[in-house]
């Protein structure tokens, strides 16, 4: 990801996310996997069709990852009176978007936004764990720095601080420079000249009908749109008030 400028510590988890495994048997997989039809229990009556919920085996599996992952929340609060507010606040939202999964009977569509959204807090929480834990110890000098890096997102970034931070904790760091430097003393650690790889080629791009609204103008590197992600997971399922009455 795009580290972001200024340096808060509220956002150095994202970094710390781990990547997807190779090993599909790893019981953290499942935070990469996509539900299908097959995973949806859809309800036969006339009046609901079309409405269900995630598969019940489905649910189990992300409720024993949830349960697990609670437990280390627990004994992280036990060995630190204070806790960082951050997390709390993700690990609240991560079993609200579980809550929701559980017991709101929606479409498919649906339903696969909601596992999606509790896969990204789930990660959330876990990387803000082995930050606070791990990584942030090691740029700080408490812990010393490892031998290998390890298998997390990591940043993107053009400021030197970070990548010493990320560096001594271990994590991956790209450092960007502009290109002038090549042509200087500096030594660039250059392995491949790679042609840049077009996100219309892997993700789908094309324009909704109807078109959804836009929940942030900016840079990508503004932490207010980290925020205006979280508000609107928070916000989305607010349906029409029917005592409103129509707007004059």
């Amino acid at each position: 990801m795009l580290w972001p400028q200024p340096w808060v510590d509220n956002y150095c988890h994202l970094g710390a996310i781990p990547r997807k495994p190779d090993d599909p048997n790893d019981s953290l997989s499942i935070m990469w996997w996509d539900p299908t039809s097959d995973d949806f229990e859809s309800f036969g009556s006339s009046l609901v069709n079309g409405i269900g919920q995630l598969l019940g085996s489905k649910l189990l599996s992300l409720q024993k990852m949830m349960s697990n992952l609670e437990v280390r929340v627990e004994s992280h609060k036990e060995a630190f009176p204070h806790p960082n507010k951050f997390l709390l606040m993700l690990v609240r939202a991560m079993q609200d978007s579980y809550a929701r999964l559980d017991s709101l009977k929606t479409t498919f569509t649906e339903m696969r936004t909601a596992v999606t959204e509790f896969q990204r807090y789930y990660l959330e929480v876990y990387g803000c764990l082995d930050y606070l834990e791990i990584y942030k110890p090691r740029m700080e000098g408490l812990r010393p720095p490892p031998e290998t890096v390890m298998n997390c997102v990591g940043a993107i970034t053009n400021i030197p601080r970070i990548v010493q931070d990320f560096y001594n904790a271990g994590l991956p760091v790209w450092f960007m420079r502009p290109s002038s430097f090549w042509d200087t003393p500096v030594k660039c650690n250059i392995l491949e000249i790679v042609t840049p790889l077009d996100p219309a080629d892997v993700l789908c791009v094309s324009e909704h009908y109807p078109p959804f609204p836009a929940i942030f103008y900016g840079s990508p590197t503004d932490l207010r749109r980290h925020g205006a992600i979280y508000t609107q997971s928070r916000l989305r399922l607010i349906f029409k008030d029917p005592f409103g009455g129509p707007k004059s």
